[in-house]
Order: structure tokens, then C-alpha cells, then sequence
């Protein structure tokens, strides 16, 4: 398949919005590999103000390559920005894309180009109580309380997102914590993070954590989107 046609097709598939209640302009994002039943008309999404946040290889300084969106292009980016006041032309990152379960850990440096001792190190982690089911009966564990992401940087240890979720009777939970990418998208030597979170298996509200100066708080949280599933 044409890969414009298939992006089309994922993005008319996708049920996005947006919602940013600080700025005019809000941040909104496109996750290429959501799915949901509800139909858009292609023909007008306005493309000209996204930004494409392309994977280069895995093993290289800057492996995310960011440029003004093409829908003529072959390459498939990982998911469409826009209304971000700045952005790089490249940058280090990761792409995480599942959810993370409690007692998780994810170690990311972002790398500062101009002083590499001034690099910070982040860690993205999940906590949670497992609530086990009467008598070890299958599914075996029947929710998850607590469930939090959090993240340290030096003296500041902060929570992200905070839930409960319950289980399937066949087993696996509903909903959760997902995180989609990580890394420093607006240039600032910071953690930048695309987050997904779910009371509900058909749900996922998007959600862009902005790397913000005052070093007790990390972030400014953006609503950007939302999805059926990822």
C-alpha cells in the first residue's frame, strides 16, 4: 500500500482533538498507529502547520530528525506536531510506544550539544498495588491501585499521572499508563514526553508533558489528542 494513502487512512481512523486552555494556539498531536471508528474527511485536515517527528537509526546521537510534514513523502513519521513555539531539527529520543506496567524503570539522558557535563538524566518509572483476586482465581489480579508515573531528575522526584485501573475477567487490565516517546523535542536540553492514559481499553487520552524551567515543576501538561487504541 501507498504509504500516503496509508497514513491518510490511519489518520481519518483516528479520532483526535485538541485542548490546551493556556494558549490560543493549543498543541495538538497525531500517533500514526492509532485506531478508532469514527470517520474525519481527509480532505480537511490542514497539514501546513505540522511538524513530522521521523525515527532515523537507533544508534546515533540525534536519531529523531524533525521537518514540516509532507503527506507526499514515502517515509512515515511517528506522530504529526503542531502549535510548539520552537522545535529542533533533530534531537535524541526514544520510542517507548506501550504501557507501563508497576515496578517499571526507564533511565533517559538528555544530551546537552553545547556542554556534555550539563547532560541530565532522567528516570521514568511506574508504581502500583497489585489487588489480588479471592482464593488465586483466575484473572489472578483484579486491579491496579496506586498506579502512578513518576519522574526523578537530581533532587526533584515528581508524579505524572496518578490512577487505579481494573482487570478483564480474561485477564490483562483495561486501560493504563502508555508512553509513546521521550526525549527533547523543543531544543531546551530537557525531557520532553508524549503520554498516553486509559481507565478504559477503548480510550487513550494524549497527553505532551513540555519541559518547563522551574526545576520543581519539569513540566507544563498539554491535552493534544486522543485515540481508540495504540
Amino acid at each position: 500500500m501507498n504509504i500516503r494513502i496509508l497514513i491518510f487512512s490511519l489518520l481519518i481512523n483516528c479520532n483526535i482533538y485538541s485542548q490546551n486552555y493556556e494558549k490560543e494556539n493549543p498543541i495538538s498531536i497525531m500517533l500514526l498507529n492509532c485506531y478508532e471508528g469514527s470517520e474525519m474527511d481527509e480532505t480537511k485536515i490542514d497539514f501546513s502547520d505540522y511538524f513530522a517527528v521521523y525515527e532515523k537509526e537507533k544508534h546515533i546521537t540525534t536519531n529523531f530528525k524533525i521537518k514540516k510534514y509532507n503527506s507526499d513523502s514515502n517515509a512515515q513519521p511517528k506522530f504529526l506536531i503542531k502549535g510548539l513555539d520552537s522545535i529542533k531539527n533533530s534531537t535524541n529520543g526514544k520510542w517507548v510506544n506501550r504501557k507501563m506496567y508497576p515496578g517499571e524503570t526507564i533511565i533517559f539522558s538528555v544530551l546537552n550539544s553545547e556542554n556534555e557535563e550539563k547532560s541530565g538524566i532522567y528516570s521514568i518509572y511506574t508504581k502500583g498495588k497489585l489487588i489480588e483476586t479471592e482464593n488465586n482465581e483466575f484473572p489472578y489480579f483484579k486491579k491496579i491501585e496506586d498506579y502512578e508515573l513518576r519522574v526523578a531528575f537530581g533532587k526533584t522526584n515528581i508524579s505524572i499521572v496518578k490512577m487505579d485501573i481494573s482487570s478483564f475477567p480474561s485477564g490483562g487490565f483495561e486501560g493504563g499508563i502508555y508512553i509513546y516517546w521521550i526525549g527533547d523535542l523543543n531544543g531546551d536540553n530537557r525531557l520532553d514526553m508524549l503520554v498516553g492514559t486509559s481507565t478504559h481499553y477503548s480510550g487513550i487520552e494524549l497527553i505532551f508533558y513540555l519541559s518547563n524551567y522551574n526545576d520543581n515543576k519539569l513540566f507544563t501538561k498539554h491535552i493534544v489528542g486522543s485515540c481508540s487504541s495504540c
